[in-house]
């Protein structure tokens, strides 16, 4: 018979505890009904949620974040899963080499990889400043999905996809019809990731942006040094309970994916 050990258990709630408090605190602070930021707060009240959904100052950059995660997405997550595939399936040249340059972002500072995206826009001549948050964040999210990838690829037999092929089937079918199923709920991990990473990146938009665009983040960043209201524990409550809500819908999908 196993041993019970409360002490580990203990230590383990109170880490949770310490991890969650935070959030907990953004939340109940969002309800206040002063004027000013505090906690405990002095009433409860929700027309901070209300000045959030209908004041306008966040829906512009909420919308710009919004549209930035999910193209960022609609590159990034194609590309590096046929990167991430060809890693693991095919043996060239410089294979080595290129897994390593793939996943090189994953380990450059982000100030320092934003320093060097500005120089090379630039130097290109790029002025457009969303094509520029764009391309820093599909290249920026693109070695998540490789990682993601190559551990769902990992998994799966190649005797399967070679017994598709001589029953008939193409490569290319092969890899459509059973290679990616096989792979879904590495698939949906890197589309969550993709977005969330993307929509929450600040310090790639703070030397990339310019007149006219204005993500969230930057949007939050300005008013935690000039402006700070309750408004912010309400917008970040909402992203909070948005994430979460995603990453719920991404658990079932994953749940339904196993059953059929």
């Amino acid at each position: 018979m196993r041993k019970k050990f409360p002490l580990l258990t203990i230590v383990n709630t109170l880490i949770y505890l310490f991890i969650m408090a935070p959030l907990l605190v953004i939340l109940i602070s969002s309800f206040n009904s002063g004027e000013f930021l505090v906690f405990p707060p002095k009433g409860f009240s929700l027309r901070w949620y209300e000045e959030v959904l209908t004041g306008g100052r966040y829906t512009g950059p909420f919308l710009t974040s919004i549209k930035l995660a999910v193209l960022t997405t609609l590159f990034a997550l194609p590309l590096g899963t046929m990167i991430a595939y060809a890693i693991q399936r095919f043996e060239f040249r410089l294979k080595n080499a290129l897994q390593g340059l793939f996943l090189s972002p994953l380990v450059i500072p982000t100030l320092l990889f934003g320093i060097g995206l500005l120089i090379f826009f630039s130097y290109l001549g790029i002025r457009m400043f969303f094509l520029r948050l764009l391309l820093a964040h599909i290249i920026l999210i693109i070695p998540y999905v490789v990682r993601t990838m190559l551990a769902g690829f990992s998994r799966m037999e190649r005797s399967v996809e070679e017994a598709s092929i001589i029953l008939g089937a193409s490569p290319v079918k092969t890899f459509f019809l059973v290679t990616l199923p096989f792979a879904r709920p590495s698939l949906l991990a890197s589309a969550f990731l993709s977005l969330v990473l993307s929509f929450d990146e600040l310090v790639i938009a703070l030397f990339l942006t310019g007149p006219g665009i204005n993500t969230l983040p930057m949007t939050i960043y300005s008013d935690i040094q000039f402006n700070l209201s309750p408004s912010l524990a309400a917008v970040s409550s909402i992203i909070i309970v948005g994430t979460i809500l995603i990453g719920l819908v991404g658990i079932g999908f994953m749940r339904w994916g196993k059953k059929t």
